[in-house]
């Protein structure tokens, strides 16, 4: 009846620690042992780790490592058979080592495989009788009967969690690329509505400004009228940049790509800013690869995706305020990352920072991004964010060195 009540307890959950806390508490009672010890083989690293420990000194010696086939419970998971060490000063096999470690003194053991499918996963191991006897057969065959309820037990929580792992992982890649699908959605819808409208907007607001600069030029200079007129120009070329900005979005939908050296590239898109970095003062530190392998792209999107990353840096900064471009070869792909000591964003606003219209700057229509992240789009590209209000902002952008030279969309 304690045999199957242990049972009931070990299988009543699917957590690894849980299966094990149980196990091993109800080996001490049937034992009446002093302390217990699971051993899990790790056959990637080819060596053995004491998984859980209970007694005095078990936190001493959780997730130690043993060699394969070192001490007792060495021996047993490489050979897969129990042993009982009425002394274990007496058995050559016995290693003092986590004794001599932790100030425990081990008497006797006994050690069972854990054995699911004819193939030995682990051990478990009882120490010390608590009144000083040996162990028995009896015990002996009570702790291999608990051991297969355990090696089932733990393997169905490690399927478990193995299982758990990857439904959260495939639940974030959903939520990840549910997000890049919104995102190329509301750009593509952007495109659509700008191919036909953007030509009737754009010609009445460009009449709007031509007839207000006329007039301004027109009427003397302390003419009340003047300042309206400045606020009408004002406005018209922010409308006009804006239109600007939507239609060169709307022909970003595709991208030419052909073989290019990034050092070249970055070097250039660097002496563009040199003057209102120096006018500024800011302080500029670069750290760039040499040699950068050769990456097919499309150099004037991935020229405007990096001007439009510095420039909101630049604008982010105070004078005086530092900013950092580093690029690198990482696996397959080139990194290249925007660092600034600036104003940051604010961590509520980083999530829809991407999306077109969306801006945390006083000024401009919340383009810029929307355009870099279209860009890298047609990259097969990924663009990371992280900032904090006051904290500075990072900007990573990895570009893949396998595109193809041809049109992508």
């Amino acid at each position: 009846s304690a045999l199957i009540k242990s049972s009931a307890l070990i299988n009543s959950s699917l957590q690894t620690t849980d299966v094990l806390n149980f196990a091993m508490k109800a080996a001490e009672e049937f034992m009446e042992a002093e302390a217990s010890s699971v051993y899990e083989l790790d056959t990637e690293k080819g060596d053995i780790i004491v998984r859980m420990a209970r007694g005095e000194k078990g936190g001493f010696i959780q997730s130690r490592r043993l060699k394969f086939g070192e001490g007792i419970a060495g021996w047993v998971i490489q050979s897969g058979k129990p042993m009982i060490a009425e002394d274990v000063h007496k058995e050559p096999r016995f290693s003092d080592r986590f004794d001599r470690e932790t100030g425990f003194t081990t008497r006797s053991l006994m050690c069972v495989p854990l054995t699911i499918r004819g193939r030995t996963i682990g051990a478990i191991q009882v120490i010390n009788k608590k009144n000083g006897s040996p162990f028995t057969k009896e015990d002996s065959e009570l702790l291999t009967a608990l051991a297969q309820q355990i090696a089932v037990a733990l393997d169905n929580a490690k399927l478990y969690q193995r299982l758990e792992e990857n439904f959260q992982l495939t639940a974030e890649e959903l939520k990840v690329t549910q997000q890049k699908l919104i995102r190329s959605e509301r750009s593509a819808a952007i495109a659509n509505l700008v191919q036909g409208v953007a030509h009737e907007v754009r010609n009445p607001i460009m009449s709007i400004g031509g007839f207000a600069a006329r007039m301004k030029a027109d009427l003397e200079m302390n003419n009340k009228f003047q300042k309206y007129l400045d606020i009408i120009l004002n406005e018209t070329s922010r409308l006009e940049k804006l239109v600007q900005d939507v239609k060169e979005i709307a022909e970003m939908q595709t991208a030419y790509l052909q073989p290019a050296n990034m050092n070249n590239l970055l070097s250039k898109v660097i002496e563009d800013f040199s003057p209102i970095i120096s006018r500024q003062s800011i302080h500029l530190e670069t750290d760039i690869e040499e040699g950068l392998p050769t990456i097919t792209l499309d150099k004037a999107q991935i020229s405007r995706a990096l001007k439009n990353i510095i420039e909101n840096s630049i604008e982010a900064l105070s004078t005086h305020g530092t900013l950092r471009l580093t690029a690198r070869a990482v696996d397959s792909n080139i990194r290249i990352v925007v660092e600034d000591s600036g104003i940051g964003i604010n961590e509520d606003e980083l999530g829809s920072i991407l999306d077109p219209f969306v801006t945390s700057k006083t000024t401009g229509a919340g383009l810029g991004l929307t355009m870099v992240y279209q860009i890298l789009m047609n990259h097969q590209g990924e663009i990371d964010i992280k900032s904090r209000g006051g904290k500075g902002t990072v900007v990573t952008l990895d570009l893949p060195l396998n595109l193809k030279p041809e049109m992508e969309g």
